[in-house]
């Protein structure tokens, strides 16, 4: 490891047990609002009971294999987004969850 090299550290998580909890149950009451009002993608896999990795790649896959049984030229790009959380703006997340999606009140406090 390259010590010099800022990409080698990453923050830590420093939530508390509760915490996690918490989030966890923030997460199923969102995903369970946003299913019931069909907000989210039918290709969305994450956050979604039996919609796993698994499911995103066969679904990529199945669509090249398609294209190129119709002759048709597939390009595929992909984008590491494994800390887009760590730098992601929280006001921005808010400001989204209650003009896109009316969470409001509680919910979004």
């Amino acid at each position: 490891m390259d010590v010099l090299d800022a990409q080698n550290y990453r923050p830590v998580s420093n939530l508390a047990f509760i915490a996690k909890d918490v989030e966890r149950l923030v997460c199923r009451q969102l995903v369970t609002f946003f299913e019931c009002l069909r907000l989210m993608p039918s290709a969305q896999s994450a956050y979604r009971s039996k919609h796993l990795t698994e499911t995103a790649v066969l679904k990529v896959t199945t669509d090249v294999l398609r294209a190129a049984d119709q002759g048709k030229v597939s390009l595929l790009c992909m984008l590491d987004l494994s800390a887009a959380f760590d730098t992601f703006d929280h006001y921005i997340l808010i400001d989204c969850l209650q003009q896109s999606f009316g969470v409001k009140g509680q919910a979004l406090s």
